[in-house]
């Protein structure tokens, strides 16, 4: 019977091909993680791990990252965990999955020190399959959050949701949204009137047109516009929605509209009370203003106000804010 071994042979020969291109693929992750870390030295940040690892033999490429800790001296900025994953098929290297522990450390610049907490928390990101691997979709999903603070405060947040994906019928647009269950606020807030201890709606949908797409080349596209399809965000009686447009004019400045639609207003000059904000002499004067801005909106229980941004400044009705942002 040749043609059996002739068989087993081709199928033996393809297994050891198989497993040589994962040691191969595997030795080049590790080497590429420990350069990436020595680059992050060179330029001076903090950058340590005590032990880098590729697993999955042979159909996966695992790369896990161990006590990784990352820090910017200059700014102030810091990061550590007991590990990070990133996982990938060996079929399919362009589909990353990213695995994060159940505690992270940051470090913010005001000295504050964050732990975040999570019952599940990964991402992925996926590009398509040609040679310049151009993005096709990115996702970030977490249950069980919580961050804690070094100065005594805590939030909480029952499940998140963020994604980004390429829009095929458009060049170089993103689409964006965010979905975000029940926010705990921290204690300070959590008792003000009409508000109650948590944000229990978050949402958005929006659009994003870069200068060029993002790809293995890595070069950092400019934003050519922002269109905000819907933005819907409530806390107790008080409801928050917004859509727009917003492009960069000839300094890259921001500019266009953001039509903003307020529900339950009413409650928002006692809560600025209750956190300090302003005065109780003055609770009275803002309710009478709000009321007045009411009374110029199609529903009087809701109060629309354009943001709108042009000629390298910003108002919110006839209220100016200041300079408009710069796009990146």
């Amino acid at each position: 019977m040749r043609w059996v071994r002739f068989l087993l042979w081709f199928v033996l020969g393809l297994g050891v091909l198989w497993g040589g291109y994962w040691f191969v693929g595997a030795r080049a992750l590790e080497r590429a993680t420990q350069t990436w870390f020595e680059g992050q030295k060179a330029a001076g940040r903090v950058a340590e791990t005590s032990d880098i690892n590729v697993a999955g033999f042979a159909d996966r490429f695992d790369l896990t990252i161990t006590d990784p800790h990352l820090a910017d001296p200059v700014n102030g900025w810091g990061w550590k965990a007991p590990f990070v994953q990133i996982l990938a098929m060996t079929w399919k290297p362009w589909h990353v999955i990213l695995a994060l522990p159940p505690t992270q450390e940051i470090s913010l610049p005001d000295g504050q020190d964050l732990t975040l907490s999570a019952t599940r928390l990964m991402a992925s990101v996926l590009m398509q399959p040609t040679p310049a691997l151009p993005f096709k979709r990115a996702v970030l999903e977490g249950e069980g959050l919580s961050l804690s603070s070094s100065q005594g405060w805590r939030m909480g947040l029952d499940k998140i949701v963020l994604a980004a994906e390429s829009v095929a019928t458009q060049a170089n647009t993103l689409r964006l949204g965010a979905d975000v269950g029940a926010l705990t606020v921290p204690q300070a807030y959590a008792n003000l009137p009409d508000l109650g201890p948590a944000l229990t709606a978050f949402h958005l949908d929006a659009s994003a047109t870069l200068s060029q797409p993002i790809d293995r080349s890595l070069r950092e596209p400019h934003l050519l516009g922002v269109t905000l399809t819907q933005f819907h965000i409530a806390w107790g009686v008080v409801k928050l929605t917004a859509s727009g447009e917003i492009t960069p004019d000839a300094q890259g400045l921001a500019s266009g509209q953001i039509d903003l639609q307020l529900k339950g207003w009413q409650s928002l000059p006692a809560a600025a009370v209750a956190l300090g904000i302003v005065p109780p002499t003055n609770e009275e004067s803002i309710l009478r203003g709000l009321e007045f801005l009411a009374k110029a909106s199609p529903d009087p229980e809701v109060i629309s106000l354009p943001l709108k941004l042009a000629d390298g400044q910003m108002t919110l009705g006839f209220i100016p804010l200041g300079p408009a942002p710069l796009l990146p």
